[in-house]
């Protein structure tokens, strides 16, 4: 009984860790179809998603986020998403300046664009 507890336990496990990673994977495919959309609450959403996930998963591709969110920056529909875009596009193309911002589960995207806010400003006054 033991065996098969610890047998089901590993498989369990392994489950899991194939389905984070099939989420990991399409998580930017499916924040550049959000990026795309006309729906400006979605666009937003994927902004804020696609640093944070950039923030966690640094090694992964993101280079059409990265992309669109340039063409955002400076093509959006409003101020507000193009600034937005621009601060997430400096991130994500900056390794450096991505691994000054904190590792932790943001939940109010206002608060984090002010942090990357923030964070740019202080970085352009400061020479590397």
């Amino acid at each position: 009984m033991k065996k098969l507890t610890a047998v089901l336990m590993i498989l369990l496990g392994v489950a899991v860790l194939a389905q984070n990673e099939k989420v990991v994977e399409n998580a930017p495919k499916n924040y550049l179809k959000a990026l795309k959309s006309d729906n400006e609450g979605a666009m937003e959403s994927a902004i804020f998603h696609s640093v944070k996930f950039k923030l966690f998963y640094p090694e992964e591709d993101t280079e059409a986020l990265s992309n669109e969110l340039g063409q955002i920056a400076k093509e959006g529909k409003t101020k507000a998403i193009r600034y937005k875009a621009y601060l997430a596009s400096q991130f994500m193309n900056d390794a450096e300046l991505l691994e000054k911002i904190e590792q932790r589960d943001y939940k109010d995207a206002n608060v984090f664009f002010k942090q990357l806010a923030d964070e740019l400003h202080n970085d352009m006054l400061v020479e590397r």
